[in-house]
């Protein structure tokens, strides 16, 4: 074990997110074990932070681990731990302890062997952040965080399938979570209900889910992100009970269509990100309807196959939109252009960049066709999907010529 004193500069080299490796230079007081033995070698009451561990750790030195091994009442003035290849299992009741007898803050395990979270295997304890990255965990049991006071978690980098209800729900944490983090997983099913109302920010990014119940999202009154980019969904999930929403992403997924009206009711969105799918449907926003505010509304449509666009007279009035990347219809897309000149449409200025620089297609001629209408045009044998496809790739390939991204962001 190593202790450093304070006011001395500490150059921590740890292994924290997604396998990169970060350095850290910090003046605090910090302190190194290298296992969890050495809790019960030294005198432990006034560490502060604590790290046990390294990602180079023996995976024979994995353990089942208890309340007597992490005695975190005899940790007075604890506020960081990191616990980094040392557990292979956790049993009830290890981490809890009464908030009043505790300072503990942030509690991360990173780079162990865990495979399941069994019930109450946290239970009462109060925490600004539980971090569970890359442990390899499978299956979260109900109740595994019982009675907790916990305002983020995050799951990411390990191997769930399914959330289910009783995990994360309001009875069980105490209405106080206001950020879920599980990104980098194999999800393919959440149960309706299964985060708590207070939840604020939602992240599901990288995850195997195709479809989600109607009514999964249905008590997240307060939610105001919900990120499920790089999903396999092929329809935008119900979201019309998320009133406070400001910022949705379902950007690369396989969507091929969005519902008439599906965000009317959203007044305080600031983002919504629906690139990089497979949207066709030229009429889903003829019913966009959207009230004139700051900040504007960003809406991303790029990278996706609509070929036309036909929209409201106020639909996009005063909103940014994003809309390079697509197999334009040269015709049609003159017309969309003159529309959103005369109706007060405002273009983003990357998006403004890569239709003008001259170096990459942006339209095709297709067959003579009716831009006003909401059939699909005519098949063009010597045009297929898959020629569609490489029209899209050969944009995608010329995106480094312009230094901007095709991204919207929270203004």
């Amino acid at each position: 074990m190593t202790d450093l004193t304070p006011n001395k500069l500490t150059i921590l080299v740890l292994v924290l997110v997604f396998g990169k490796t970060w350095c850290i230079c910090r003046y605090s007081y910090m302190t190194f074990c290298d296992s969890l033995d050495d809790f019960n070698t030294y005198d432990i009451e006034n560490w502060t932070e604590v790290v046990v561990g390294s990602e180079l750790s023996n995976p024979s030195q994995l353990r089942s681990i208890n309340a007597n091994d992490i005695p975190l009442d005899q940790f007075e003035k604890l506020t960081t731990m990191i616990i980094i290849g040392q557990v292979n299992d956790i049993k009830t009741g290890t981490f809890a302890i009464d908030p009043d007898d505790s300072r503990l803050e942030y509690l991360q395990l990173y780079a162990n062997d865990i495979k399941r979270l069994k019930y109450s295997s946290f239970d009462a304890i109060t925490l600004r952040k539980l971090s569970l990255i890359n442990n390899n965990i499978e299956y979260i049991h109900k109740q595994a965080f019982y009675n907790c006071d916990i305002q983020t978690f995050d799951l990411s980098n390990n191997k769930l399938e399914i959330i289910e209800k009783e995990v994360f729900t309001d009875d069980l944490l105490l209405n106080s979570t206001k950020e879920i983090v599980i990104k980098f997983n194999q999800l393919e099913v959440i149960e309706p209900k299964s985060f708590p109302s207070s939840l604020e920010i939602l992240n599901l990014d990288y995850n195997n889910l195709a479809h989600l119940r109607y009514d999964v999202f249905e008590n997240l009154c307060n939610l105001q992100e919900l990120t499920l980019s790089h999903n396999k969904l092929t329809e935008v999930p119900n979201v019309k009970s998320l009133k406070e929403i400001r910022f949705l992403n379902f950007s690369f997924n396989k969507i091929i269509a969005v519902r008439i009206g599906e965000f009317n009711n959203l007044k305080n969105l600031e983002v919504l990100d629906l690139g990089n799918n497979r949207i066709s449907n030229s009429i889903m926003f003829r019913s966009f309807q959207f009230p004139q505010r700051h900040p504007s509304l960003q809406i991303s449509l790029v990278f996706n196959r609509l070929t036309h666009l036909i929209i409201g007279n106020d639909s996009f009035r005063d909103h940014i939109v994003f809309l390079y990347g697509n197999p334009w219809n040269c015709k049609c897309w003159e017309s969309l252009e003159r529309f959103m000149v005369d109706n007060d449409v405002k273009r983003n200025k990357c998006d403004l960049m890569f239709f003008g620089n001259g170096q990459t297609p942006y339209c095709i001629n297709y067959p003579g066709n009716d831009c006003t209408s909401d059939k699909t045009f005519i098949k063009n044998p010597n045009f297929t999907e898959k020629d569609k496809d490489q029209f899209i790739d050969l944009i995608k390939n010329k995106k480094n010529n312009i230094s901007c991204s095709l991204s919207p962001r929270r203004l």
